[in-house]
């Protein structure tokens, strides 16, 4: 091995590091071997990347062809008297309502699982629409005619797809020792865990007659 090769690899240790990653080689750019204590490691089969080059992505895989309608509002229900004549209404307020961008589902961390979880306060804000809210509003006015006998209700309505998918990219855990703990690699094509939400669309606003759109 030459000097310009051995001056081009770097390690990384020492005190300051020895909590987290006692060691890191690999090129100046991206180290691709790390020594993690275990109580950074936490025990996991695959840590996420953080950072240095090595990030762990959420990956989308599959989405419903369908949609579903999540009521996110409901106003006064109004009834239109059964032995009478039509019943015109109309609705002129002004509503906002707030909703999780993505709601609903699950999450598993998979093979970086670990006795305290750590991992998930690095994973989920990683999943499409994580703590994101949008804002559903109406302000103009409409109108609607319910026949006798038939109730109407305005709504505001969050448009939603389910949607789920893994995160790639982590470091593997080797069957390998090190002076603080235990030597993982990085692997950016590793896929871990799984995840699902109920991912935001659209908005729609209008009058519900008999419960229904």
């Amino acid at each position: 091995m030459n000097g310009k090769t051995i001056w081009q690899r770097v390690v990384m240790c020492g005190t300051l590091v020895a909590a987290t990653a006692v060691c890191m080689t690999g090129t100046a750019n991206a180290a691709t071997t790390a020594c993690f204590s275990q109580s950074y490691s936490d025990g996991a089969k695959i840590v996420p990347g953080t950072g240095g080059g090595h990030v762990t992505r959420a990956i989308t895989l599959q989405k419903a062809r369908n949609t579903w309608d999540d009521w996110v509002w409901r106003g006064t229900k109004a009834q239109c008297a059964r032995d009478g004549n039509p019943c015109p209404y109309s609705w002129s307020e002004s509503e906002t309502v707030n909703t999780g961008w993505a709601i609903g589902g699950g999450t598993d961390l998979g093979n970086s699982s670990s006795p305290s979880k750590k991992w998930y306060n690095v994973v989920l804000p990683l999943v499409v629409g994580y703590q994101k809210t949008t804002e559903i509003s109406k302000n103009v006015s409409i109108g609607v005619t319910a026949k006798p006998g038939q109730t109407a209700q305005p709504v505001m309505i969050a448009v939603r797809r389910w949607t789920q998918g893994n995160w790639a990219g982590g470091w593997v855990r080797t069957n390998r020792g090190c002076q603080s703990g235990t030597t993982y690699e990085w692997n950016g094509n590793a896929r871990f865990g799984n995840w699902s939400r109920n991912v935001f669309v659209e908005k729609k606003v209008g009058w519900a007659i008999n419960g229904r759109i």
